[in-house]
């Protein structure tokens, strides 16, 4: 005879259910997190793409309707050396357009510098180190691929002998695709893409010719590399005989 004690198996078992609350709460949390990152990505890759359209086609037109050519018919085509663009430019202004035929007869706004301000209008930003539109050396934008407008998004579409217009004030100038790399963004050396001289690391070469580099990120859904193309200057138009035979059939709106 005498008392029986029970066995301690209930204080396991709330140890137990404790646990597995802890384990449920950090459940909820990452699922919460995980939709929350799922719509901001979302609204990066297509809300801000959306929010910037209107103002990107307003700049376009207002850009066109100041600086129209006398026809839209062919004009010249120069091999000489283009004008040198000597118009100060403030940062962050559009001063002109990148034409990109064949993606889909693309045009960007193109602007000095290329802060988030400039990139996230869905701008093309020049590199302001770099030369201007037709100057000797490396004439270099930069361009979201993925969010705020997809300027760049297939860049990688680009091939050899491939045309991009440059357009600025009274000329067009015309630019040929020659090469594209791929480099990762944490390169130590990745300025030289957009060196006066190609590939010139030190930024101490003197230029003698007229190139033009375009550079985005990469992949298309990511930004742990950049794409590069090189393009080297082919020939330019003056607005006041046309077109070049680039942009003699691009659709007008």
């Amino acid at each position: 005879m005498g008392e029986h004690v029970a066995p301690t198996t209930p204080a396991k078992k709330k140890r137990s259910n404790i646990f597995w609350n802890i384990v449920g709460v950090v459940g909820e949390l990452l699922i919460t997190f995980a939709i929350i990152v799922g719509l901001f990505s979302v609204w990066q890759l297509y809300c801000t793409t959306y929010e910037v359209a209107g103002q990107v086609s307003q700049t376009i037109a207002s850009y066109e309707e100041e600086h129209q050519p006398s026809k839209r018919t062919l004009g010249e085509v120069r091999t000489d050396d283009p004008p040198e663009f000597t118009r100060e430019v403030g940062d962050g202004e559009v001063y002109g357009l990148v034409h990109v035929p064949t993606w889909d007869w693309m045009k960007i706004p193109l602007a000095e510098g290329t802060t988030s301000y400039v990139l996230d209008q869905g701008w093309a930003g020049h590199y302001d180190m770099t030369t201007q539109p037709g100057g000797v050396g490396n004439f270099s934008v930069a361009g979201h691929r993925r969010t705020y407008g997809n300027n760049f998004r297939w860049i990688d579409r680009l091939t050899q002998g491939d045309k991009v217009v440059v357009e600025v004030d009274d000329r067009y100038l015309v630019y040929s695709m020659v090469s594209s790399e791929i480099i990762d963004a944490t390169d130590p050396t990745q300025m030289r893409v957009v060196a006066p001289v190609i590939d010139d690391v030190s930024w101490s070469e003197t230029p003698t010719e007229r190139w033009m580099t375009m550079t985005t990120c990469h992949p298309e859904y990511g930004n742990w590399q950049r794409y590069i193309v090189h393009l080297k200057f082919e020939s330019w138009t003056p607005k006041d005989t046309g077109v070049p035979a680039e942009l003699v059939d691009e659709p007008t709106n």
